[in-house]
Order: structure tokens, then C-alpha cells, then sequence
């Protein structure tokens, strides 16, 4: 999204290199343009053609740990130059692309740097390596850089206890910071007018594991069950949605009640998870995906619009939206919980006279600002213990 480099402060030097694309190639396969290929997975069936399936199979083979390494020799370059002259004593390097980290370990070693490795996902285990047709030699090789990052970094930073607990065996030194919000892009608040439908905001790539049957399926039977229920009920969707999404929805006739949107700016994107009057927010449905927190999660707490959540009810984002005083996590095949929470919140729209909004509550510890303030701190202590 171009629109956040505004997010950037004046006062931030940033430093641009030349980088070698490896992408370039990949998309060239696929017949796309230059670095428009996504890795959100969105639209990768088997069903493909055998160029495309080649490519894909180049993609998660070729490409250790990542297709982005092509930038690291020009990074490395520009901050050996860059440590020189401002007499730099603390690296950090954040992923993904995980293959940055690879730059830190290099100036580790060469500069004697303190490195911190930032991790806002997982890296081996990141969800959709599991719908990659990765070797198990391309397996090896990217654990082994992980173990060797894990072990090596000074202090390492994880997006969640789940991945703290994973990194454990590797590192004692590991702090858990969150993604968290801006709170300069959640201050667009229009809440006086009620929507003139009930408005369920999907905000994001939709990808073929977040396909919730069961959810759409409730849609269909209140449809048929409920006589008001498709004229004041609607489903928006802005962002990439998977074609197996389309044709779950084409194919139980609910067609009438979604509304597809392409991609938006992420100012835009904030303003509709306020203006909804619920967020479906659904967990991939993969293995390990107790780990998995998005940065839309906080986005979605911060809008105080109620929150629908589908997925582990025992998983890291489900701890943080029970925290943050938010309706529970339901789990994928729970059809009755699905059924009641939806038939809850639509009765409760048609009392209403105006939106409702969770309170703010102490929102503060999920914002940027707050947690900033955290990871100075622990570069505090690293600068004191050395």
C-alpha cells in the first residue's frame, strides 16, 4: 500500500538500494506484472495450468527462505556504510521477508553489532507453507536458517506467546510485542446514522482457508428461515477474494446478499471497519494456526465495532479478542453458536437507533505509540547489558 509511506516521520533517513527480483521471473511465468505476485495465496489451486503449477513449484523450492533474498547483498552494502558512519551499536531486522535476517546475522558477526531479530510471523511454520509443494531438502534448508537466526540474534521479538513458546528451545531471549494500530487511522468515527442494512465487513484478503462453509451455510438457512433477513442483512467484502469463495457463495444462491469490493488504501480499509456494524474476522483453518494473529486483529478491536471470530477457540488470537472484552472466538463447525451470535446481533441492529460501539477501554496497550514505547525499552536493556 503506498499510501503508508505518509506513515513515515520526516525526521526518518531512509536509505533505498538497487535489489535482484527473483520475482521478476516468477511472475513472468505466471504472466503477470512485475512484483504483482502476492504471498497471501490467494487463488492457488491445483486445479491450475502445468506452467502455473511449475512456477508455484519453482516459488517454494527455488526461492531460500524467500523470493525477497535478492535485496540482501545490496542492504548488507548500504549498512556496513551506514554503521561506519554513525557508529551504529544495535541492528534490527524485521521479517517477514524472513530472509532479512539474514542480513542482521552477517553484520553480527562481521560488525559486532547487538542484533535484534523481529519476527511479525512465524517463519517455518507460517500457515501457508502448508499449501506450498515445498521439498523436504527446501524443508531442511529453511529450518536451519531459522535455528541459526533463533540462536544467534541477541535478543529475539515475537508477535505472540504461541511463537514464543515455539522459538523457546532456541533462544531465552525473546519478547513478545504485538502488531497492534495506528491510532491516527482509527479516528474516523461516523456513527451517528444507522447503516440501511446490516453491514458483516470482511476487511482483507480473503484466502481458500479462511472459506468457512458452515458460516455460509447459516447465511443461506436464515435466508430461507427469517422473512426480512436478506433484504436488511449484508456481507461486504473488500479486498482479494479467493475463487473458491465465489463459487462456496454462487453455489448455496446467497449471491444477492454479498457485495464483493476490490482493493482499497489503507486509510479507506480503516473507515469501512468503522462504518460496519460487525467484522467477520476468520483464523486460517491450517495446522498451528492457534499462532496465527494478524495486525488487521488489532485494526478490528481498535474500530470498537463488534467482532464476529471464527477459529481455534484455544489460540493466541482468541486469548487477545477475550482480553480486549470482545465477543468470543466460535469455532469453524460450530453451526448453532454461528447461527445464535449472527440472529443476536441482527435483533439487536433493529432495536438500535444508532451503531453500537464497544467502549474504548484501555485500547492504549494495543497502539503503535504503546507499543514502541516497549521495544525501546528492551533495546534499553540491551544497550545497558553490554
Amino acid at each position: 500500500d503506498e499510501s503508508l509511506k505518509n506513515d513515515v516521520p520526516e525526521i526518518v533517513e531512509v536509505i533505498k538500494t538497487k535489489t535482484s527480483e527473483p520475482f521478476a521471473v516468477y511472475n513472468k511465468m505466471m504472466g503477470k506484472e512485475k512484483k504483482s505476485a502476492t504471498v497471501g495465496m490467494i487463488d492457488m489451486d491445483s486445479k491450475k495450468s502445468l506452467l502455473k503449477r511449475l512456477s508455484v513449484y519453482a516459488r517454494a523450492n527455488f526461492f531460500i527462505p524467500d523470493a525477497r533474498k535478492g535485496w540482501n547483498k545490496f542492504a548488507y552494502n548500504a549498512a556496513i556504510d551506514l554503521i561506519k558512519k554513525e557508529d551504529i551499536k544495535t541492528v534490527i531486522t524485521t521479517g517477514p521477508p524472513q530472509s532479512t535476517h539474514l542480513i542482521g546475522l552477517k553484520l553480527q558477526k562481521e560488525m559486532g553489532v547487538n542484533w535484534v531479530a523481529d519476527f511479525r510471523d512465524p517463519w517455518t511454520t507460517v500457515y501457508y507453507n502448508d499449501m506450498l509443494p515445498r521439498t523436504e531438502t527446501t524443508k531442511k534448508k529453511d529450518k536451519k536458517l531459522e535455528d541459526k537466526v533463533v540462536k544467534n540474534a541477541n535478543r529475539v521479538i515475537v508477535v505472540s506467546d504461541g511463537l514464543k513458546q515455539e522459538f523457546s528451545d532456541r533462544s531465552e531471549a525473546i519478547d513478545v510485542i504485538y502488531n497492534g494500530f495506528d491510532t491516527e487511522d482509527m479516528q474516523y468515527q461516523p456513527w451517528d446514522d444507522k447503516n440501511r442494512k446490516f453491514t458483516i465487513s470482511s476487511i482483507g484478503n480473503f484466502k481458500p482457508n479462511q472459506n468457512v462453509v458452515a458460516f455460509w451455510e447459516v447465511i443461506k438457512e436464515l435466508k430461507a428461515e427469517q422473512e426480512d433477513f436478506a433484504k436488511e442483512v449484508k456481507i461486504s467484502l473488500t479486498g482479494n477474494v479467493d475463487g473458491s469463495v465465489l463459487q462456496t457463495i454462487e453455489k448455496l444462491g446467497i449471491k444477492d446478499m454479498v457485495e464483493i469490493n476490490g482493493y482499497v488504501a489503507h486509510h479507506e480499509a480503516t473507515q469501512r471497519m468503522m462504518t460496519a456494524d460487525m467484522l467477520l474476522f476468520i483464523i486460517p483453518q491450517t495446522k498451528r494456526n492457534h499462532l496465527i494473529i494478524t495486525g488487521k486483529l488489532f485494526e478490528y478491536i481498535a474500530s470498537r465495532t463488534p467482532i464476529f471470530a471464527i477459529g481455534p477457540v484455544d489460540g493466541d488470537a482468541s486469548s487477545i479478542i477475550k482480553n480486549a472484552k470482545r465477543d468470543s472466538m466460535i469455532d469453524y463447525n460450530n453451526k448453532a453458536s454461528l447461527k445464535k451470535r449472527l440472529l443476536v446481533a441482527w435483533a439487536n441492529w433493529q432495536k438500535a437507533e444508532k451503531p453500537f460501539k464497544h467502549e474504548e477501554g484501555e485500547l492504549w496497550k494495543f497502539s503503535r505509540k504503546g507499543l514502541t514505547e516497549q521495544l525501546a525499552n528492551h533495546l534499553n536493556q540491551l544497550h545497558e547489558s553490554n
